[in-house]
């Protein structure tokens, strides 16, 4: 993860910081509204995502990936909104890191109700290609008890019995 305090986003223009925001949003809507061709082509031709449970997707295989999700768990996807915010952007060469805290709400269809699903964040390397922006690589770190990130006093942090042997992006 990215130290924080030593970002320096100065050389990064409005243009460029507006087109990473427009990529995080039309990865959101492809992603919450069943669009496979829209949700693929956020990514770079050998762009990859990391995503729970922890594996590594490449090329057609973020299809794969993304169409498990929807199809997966019948009635379990559609619905979803993933709302990211606190984009934090670092010019690295010709690439853009960013990092973005987000939230994902879901609908329960069978009460027809809402919820607060998952917490995290996104760790991710921005490249242009095709003449826009798209994700070169994109980590997907969920926030549980034992892996939320935390810099300050470890007092904060409940560790329960088998926590230490839990695996990222395990409940």
């Amino acid at each position: 993860m990215v130290d924080i305090a030593e970002l320096d986003s100065s050389d990064i223009t409005v243009e460029e910081r507006l087109l990473i925001q427009e990529l995080v949003s039309r990865y959101c809507w492809a992603l919450d509204t069943g669009d496979a061709d829209g949700y693929v082509g956020c990514f770079t031709r050998d762009g990859w995502i990391e995503h729970f449970p922890p594996k590594r997707y490449v090329g057609e295989e973020i299809r794969e990936m993304v169409t498990n999700l929807w199809y997966g768990r019948p009635y379990r996807f559609m619905g979803r909104q993933h709302q990211p915010h606190n984009l934090l952007l670092e010019r690295v060469g010709d690439t853009i890191h960013a990092q973005a805290m987000w939230q994902v709400t879901r609908l329960l269809q069978q009460e027809n109700r809402f919820e607060t699903f998952l917490l995290g964040h996104w760790e991710a390397v921005c490249a242009r290609e095709g003449g826009r922006w798209r994700f070169k690589s994109l980590q997907i770190k969920h926030w549980f008890r034992h892996e939320a990130p935390w810099v300050g006093d470890p007092k904060a942090r409940l560790v329960l019995p088998g926590d230490e042997n839990k695996k990222p992006g395990e409940f």
